[in-house]
């Protein structure tokens, strides 16, 4: 599971515990089944959105993205589905704070509301979870990931750092910041990121060095959300050349930043969602802005 010679102290207690075949004790599944309770019931609330000023869960976001939010522009609906695959999510965070708890690691706080003051303003969140390593206080934050993130964005801190659409990186440094005054001594943690299929568990520490640079970003997204009007929109991105076997076939689709983005179809007006005429696969759908048939026609 990890590299004995190279591992982190918080992977290093969680290994003995799985390598032991250590149990979950009654006091940690009693616990764990009233937190799972709580959790269920994120189920029955609604999404609120953005009012005077963006959140620290979505900070880090595109800003084109918080910008859209902020005009209201349209955007698509929630999935019925959407509900149940949070909740998943939920339900692994829950099985992954009981084996750390089983594993011997002093959890100090969890699911704790902080207030970051910058500059431009304040900014709202609500922190995951900091524990206790070696008598050093650490804030971290659960997370579970199919198996290409698994493998890919969660393979390291730098990784994520350089593809990181859903401000991860952000979130942690600013939640670190704001936990601070009352943690003393507080510093970042990192990641425990759970492989949605095998279950394995991998820790991926971020670096300290980076606060004062994210902070500094934070303030100055705050800046620019409260400057921004329907006048001064900006696309964060470009469409791209779709290619079939490296050769250009003359249509153009989103990146997957966009095409995974609820404010598509406001942004990119005649968007269309079809499926690759070139490829055998069901499944090969893209979000076309301009759109060739093979036989040569026009879209």
């Amino acid at each position: 599971m990890y590299d004995e010679g190279n591992m982190h102290p918080l992977a290093r207690k969680i290994n003995t515990f799985l390598m032991t075949k250590g149990e979950l004790p009654d006091s940690v599944m009693d616990w764990a089944a009233k937190v799972y309770r709580e959790k269920l019931g994120t189920y029955n609330e609604k999404r609120r959105p953005y009012k005077d000023n963006v959140s620290m869960s979505s900070v880090g976001k595109p800003f084109c993205q918080l910008h859209a939010e902020k005009l209201k522009w349209p955007k698509l609906p929630v999935s019925d589905s959407l509900k149940l695959k949070m909740l998943y999510g939920h339900t692994t965070e829950v099985i992954a704070l009981a084996v750390l708890y089983a594993s011997g690691v002093n959890v100090l706080t969890m699911s704790e509301k902080t207030v970051l003051p910058t500059e431009n303003g304040d900014i709202k969140g609500e922190l995951d979870l900091i524990i206790e390593i070696d008598g050093q206080p650490s804030l971290w934050d659960i997370k579970t990931a199919s198996p290409y993130a698994y493998d890919s964005k969660f393979s390291s801190y730098e990784k994520l750092k350089d593809n990181d659409d859903f401000g991860y990186v952000d979130q942690l440094h600013g939640y670190t910041r704001a936990a601070r005054k009352d943690y003393p001594g507080l510093v970042i943690g990192g990641w425990i990121v759970v492989h949605k299929v095998t279950g394995e568990i991998k820790i991926v520490p971020a670096n300290p060095m980076d606060e004062p640079e994210i902070i500094s970003k934070i303030s100055n997204t705050l800046k620019r959300y409260s400057e921004a009007t329907e006048d001064n929109f900006e696309r964060g991105y470009s469409d791209v050349a779709e290619t079939f076997y490296k050769k250009p076939t003359g249509n153009r689709k989103l990146g997957i930043t966009c095409s995974y983005c609820d404010f598509k179809y406001s942004c990119w007006p005649g968007l269309e969602h079809k499926p690759n005429e070139r490829s055998r696969s069901k499944d090969a759908f893209a979000y076309y802005t301009h759109w060739r048939p093979m036989d040569g026609g026009q879209s």
